[in-house]
């Protein structure tokens, strides 16, 4: 089991949805993906979380401690029919 964790400085545009499009990638189903931004940018996570959507992955955000950071931990599910 492999974790493989990326932190994205901006959240908007096409840099960070290639960024995670990298990573997703190389996730297998036994590997976890952490994405971290500045908690500032979680109002435009919805791109990331309809990505990981669309290609099959479960997916929590949690704030951190002291509200700094905003984090998304993902894992790959078997296709949905």
């Amino acid at each position: 089991m492999a974790n493989i964790t990326i932190h994205l400085n901006r959240v908007d545009g096409n840099e960070a949805i290639k960024k995670v499009e990298q990573a997703i990638s190389k996730v297998g189903f036994e590997d976890e993906l952490t994405i971290t931004m500045a908690s500032f940018n979680a109002h435009h996570s919805d791109e990331v979380t309809d990505l990981l959507a669309r290609n099959h992955f479960d997916y929590q955000p949690i704030g951190s401690h002291g509200n700094e950071e905003y984090i998304i931990t993902a894992r790959k599910t078997a296709k949905r029919r």
